[in-house]
């Protein structure tokens, strides 16, 4: 496809995937503090689709609430999928209840879609529900003795080499199918590595041997769509401009927002006066010198590739266009996100000439504009602080059924590492929202120095 059309494609598939998470954060007391009744979660948030040409059947059954532990949404993700918490949380996930829901959702969706397909040109509609369930069975799968393999998997022997790994657990039931089941998805993080390791049990463990090549890829999308402001903040180019400028002023990724704005033809030379969408910000920008490659500014930066490529729009699954050249168009600028995106950004003038590197209209309450409290209060008395959560907080807030780390730290000007620091309990950006307990409170604001031992 051209890369207009994948960048047009860039923004309705950030509206899509992020609008349960823009819509819960609206019309939710800032507080967090009641908890809503809902059950389950959607495949897109209500009215979301309404610009897709779907039919209005077809439109409804993607609102459907599907009758599964809200962690499961998150399972739709193109990653490895491990164990997601202890057993009874995991027994929650994978309920027979949930098991039933997913099927039932993917053939009311089946049904009420066979005149509208497609979401858009090479996008099924199916794919959305196919996508959650095939993380699902990689999580929810058992060993023989019903056992979760994963469980399984993760306390197996660390070995450099597989030729190192002990012949019962190489040889497995768990482990091989496991990889067995990533290969026969579309939607998997099945790879080329993975198909290396498949393919050496093949060759060692005897029995049947099974297909190791990836599948094609299910969505292929070629075409435009709607047009779509995920952030809801805009921002009018000045005279001066570029997308770096731009990108370091507003604490975002130019790769991304290049990526978002179809009609954002030349980042060196914007045209003055046109409207353009900011992705989300990240706290941690880079600009991308010549001969740089994702792996180098990934272990610069303690992060990996892989997440290079998800924090930026429009970076190919290799990460070889990450250097923007103005000589081999498209040429978007060089400032890269490298740590992951959560924030809002701020619409007001860009500095123009690039010098300002900015924080994103990232602010907390007493004007400091950092995200930090200013005085500290005590822990909330109606309910239980997460595990770890630090006590010079000057802000807490409870997680209601169906918050996300996205809808919570959006609404309250709070970076998502700063978020993640001052709650250790919830991990890491990616895995942010899957560790988040309804019910508990976490500390929004925390005061400055909070994490500075004496």
């Amino acid at each position: 496809m051209s890369f207009s059309s994948s960048r047009r494609l860039a923004s309705a598939l950030f509206a899509l995937c992020l609008s349960s998470s823009a819509v819960e954060s609206r019309g939710v007391p800032q507080s967090l503090a009641q908890r809503q009744t809902a059950t389950g979660f959607q495949l897109a948030a209500q009215g979301t689709l309404s610009g897709f040409g779907l039919t209005s059947a077809c439109e409804s059954v993607l609102y459907q609430t599907i009758n599964c532990d809200v962690y499961v949404r998150n399972l739709g993700e193109k990653v490895y999928h491990g164990t997601p918490g202890d057993k009874a949380f995991t027994d929650t996930v994978c309920s027979a209840t949930c098991s039933t829901a997913l099927s039932t959702a993917r053939r009311r969706i089946a049904g009420s879609c066979a005149s509208t397909p497609e979401l858009f040109q090479g996008y099924p509609v199916l794919s959305l529900i196919d996508s959650v369930t095939s993380g699902w069975n990689e999580t929810c799968l058992k060993d023989t003795d019903g056992a979760y393999c994963n469980a399984k998997i993760e306390a197996f022997d660390d070995v450099e080499d597989l030729a190192d790994m002990p012949k019962d657990q190489l040889c497995s039931f768990c482990y091989g199918e496991k990889l067995r089941l990533m290969q026969r998805s579309p939607y998997s993080a099945y790879d080329s590595l993975h198909a290396e390791r498949l393919l050496y049990i093949n060759e060692n463990c005897g029995g049947a041997t099974t297909p190791t090549d990836p599948q094609p890829p299910v969505i292929s999308p070629n075409g435009t769509v709607p047009d779509s402001c995920v952030t809801g903040v805009k921002y009018t180019v000045q005279n001066g401009d570029t997308c770096n400028s731009i990108a370091k002023a507003k604490s975002i990724s130019a790769a991304s927002l290049y990526y978002i704005n179809p009609s954002l033809l030349d980042c060196d030379a914007p045209q003055n006066g046109l409207e353009l969408c900011l992705p989300l910000t990240c706290e941690t920008t880079y600009e991308v010198k010549e001969k740089d490659d994702c792996v180098a500014i990934g272990v610069d930066q303690a992060t990996t590739w892989q997440n290079i490529i998800k924090w930026n729009g429009g970076l190919n699954d290799r990460c070889s266009n990450v250097w923007s050249s103005k000589t081999s168009p498209p040429y978007w600028g060089n400032v890269i996100c490298v740590s992951a995106p959560g924030g809002l950004p701020d619409g007001g003038p860009g500095s123009g000439n690039g010098t300002d590197t900015g924080n994103g209209g990232i602010g907390g309450p007493g004007g400091s504009g950092d995200g930090y409290a200013d005085t500290r209060v005590d822990p909330p008395t109606t309910g239980t602080v997460a595990q770890g959560t630090t006590d010079l907080c000057g802000q807490y807030v409870q997680a209601q059924e169906g918050a996300t780390c996205s809808t919570i730290i959006a609404g309250n000007a709070v970076t998502i590492n700063l978020f993640l620091k001052a709650n250790p309990s919830l991990r890491n950006a990616e895995s942010c929202s899957q560790y988040l307990r309804v019910g508990l409170w976490y500390c929004l604001h925390p005061v400055r120095d909070f994490d500075q031992t004496l």
